[in-house]
């Protein structure tokens, strides 16, 4: 159902509707995984600057050491600090206030503690009082570490702590060094950048969208054009080209319909000149007929009697019969031409056999030789019942007194296996007339004229149905007359 719909709706929308669902698959993954990657960073870079913070105050534990007293309250500034926020005032160590190449010992998030084996505080950094929850989460954690160092992740009242306990000698004080922060502050820079990546995600499906409309109206406006195109030539309108200049599969496409287009002419022009050539070839028998019946129905003989009259009546049915005959050849044709072969197993001899008999009675004259090998093939039987019935009608008008019929296996196909490529040859003969060198390569194409003036629709008829059947036809004069082959694989 969701697919027909949207297969009824226009390129452009395809498009659209494609594009949106693609950006907003991505959106909707973005907006899952990037809090919890934030989180993690975050979270992973914290930890890293309480250790490197641990670090400087070990490096300098003797300026940590310096007041006993000391409690900072003061709201220093820090990496995480907004631009431009007020500097502390007071640092535990003044001679490093202005120096560069160390970072201060306290700012706004993170804090410290020196704890003493028995868990009492002897020095803090903070600019709150500590939470004695904390405090007593410290001294817990403290009696179970047995690293030298080790991170800690702790919630006490919906407050989250990140600290590191680490096992230091300072001033020559053994205790443990705790360097922490509260979880609020990794939350909001979370919600900050994630507020951010959201703004700039609008941004891109804001411009994505209307790329998209530029896009789908690029890629639809040729094929747009070519439609139009395309209805001309439905209309018969064929002389104007219909080829985009486009080296994409569009201008394949047009190309493609542009040779459809000229294939139109090309069979438009044969058309209209086999309709004047029928058309006259019919309008004079009938013409003459028409005014023959006339005469005699008003006593005059055009040729000065009835019996010799109605001679040329039954002379100019017989043209009237066989131009019939070529119009139900044509249509023929153009039926084998549209229709795949129907493939069944049966006796190639056996239907021989069955046409042969049915012509000798037009010919009782005509000395029938027949030559059959057993022979069982795969093919359409009904097309080559109509190719032999064309062939025969063309043996019986031109033959003198002897049609001589032989099917025989032949030659393998080169390279192929021996049981299942086996070949038939037909061969039928005639005694007639040999047919011009000129004519031997034209007599089997379409509407071309056979060595006595006739068409050869009906050998062009032969010559389809062989093809269909992977087969080869052709005709050689030989032994004073002419010979037809027929060659079809078993």
């Amino acid at each position: 159902m969701i697919f027909r719909f949207f297969k009824e709706k226009k390129l452009a929308t395809q498009i659209w509707i494609i594009l949106g669902l693609i950006l907003g698959i991505f959106s909707v993954l973005l907006t899952l995984l990037v809090p919890t990657v934030l989180r993690y960073s975050f979270t992973k870079e914290t930890y890293a600057r309480l250790e490197d913070h641990q670090e400087f105050i070990i490096k300098y534990q003797n300026e940590f050491f310096a007041d006993q007293g000391f409690t900072s309250t003061s709201k220093p500034t820090s990496p995480f600090s907004p631009r431009g926020e007020e500097k502390p005032k007071q640092l535990p160590f003044p001679h490093l206030e202005e120096d560069a190449n160390h970072p201060p010992l306290s700012f706004r998030i993170i804090e410290h503690l020196f704890l003493d084996t028995k868990g009492n505080i002897q020095k803090e950094i903070s600019r709150k009082n500590v939470s004695l929850d904390f405090i007593e989460a410290l001294r817990c954690n403290i009696k179970k570490q047995s690293l030298k160092k080790k991170r800690y992740q702790t919630k006490i009242d919906q407050e989250i702590y990140f600290y590191i306990i680490s096992s230091v000698e300072l001033a020559g004080k053994e205790g443990y060094l705790v360097s922490y922060l509260e979880g609020r502050y990794r939350d909001n820079l979370v919600a900050d950048v994630f507020l951010k990546i959201i703004q700039a995600i609008g941004v891109v499906l804001l411009i994505s969208w209307i790329a998209s409309i530029f896009i789908a109206r690029n890629l639809t406006k040729p094929l747009t054009q070519l439609q139009q195109k395309v209805k001309v030539i439905a209309e018969k309108n064929w002389n104007h080209s219909v080829i985009l200049e486009r080296g994409d599969e569009i201008g394949q496409l047009s190309k493609t319909i542009d040779w459809m287009r000229e294939q139109l002419v090309e069979y438009n022009k044969k058309q209209q000149s086999f309709l004047q050539e029928v058309s006259h070839e019919l309008k004079t028998p009938i013409m003459v007929i028409k005014s023959y019946v006339q005469s005699i129905n008003d006593g005059i003989f055009p040729k000065d009697s009835l019996e010799n009259s109605l001679e040329v009546i039954a002379e100019e049915t017989v043209r009237l019969e066989k131009r019939v005959h070529f119009l139900l050849g044509h249509t023929k044709y153009e039926y084998l031409s549209k229709h795949q072969v129907e493939e069944i197993e049966f006796n190639l001899a056996e239907l021989i056999r069955k046409t042969v008999s049915n012509f000798k009675w037009r010919s009782l004259d005509i000395d029938w030789k027949i030559d059959l090998e057993p022979t069982i093939i795969i093919g359409d039987k009904e097309k080559l019942r109509i190719a032999l019935e064309n062939l025969l009608d063309n043996q019986v008008r031109y033959a003198k007194s002897v049609i001589a019929i032989k099917l025989a296996k032949s030659e393998v196909l080169p390279g192929k296996d021996v049981e299942n490529n086996l070949l038939y040859t037909l061969k039928i003969w005639n005694d007639g007339p040999e047919i011009e060198e000129d004519n031997l390569e034209n007599i089997f194409k379409k509407y071309k004229k056979g060595y006595e003036g006739s068409f050869g629709l009906g050998l062009a008829i032969v010559k389809l149905i062989v093809e269909l059947h992977n087969g080869s036809v052709w005709v050689n004069n030989e032994d004073n007359g002419v010979a037809f082959y027929i060659q079809i694989k078993e």
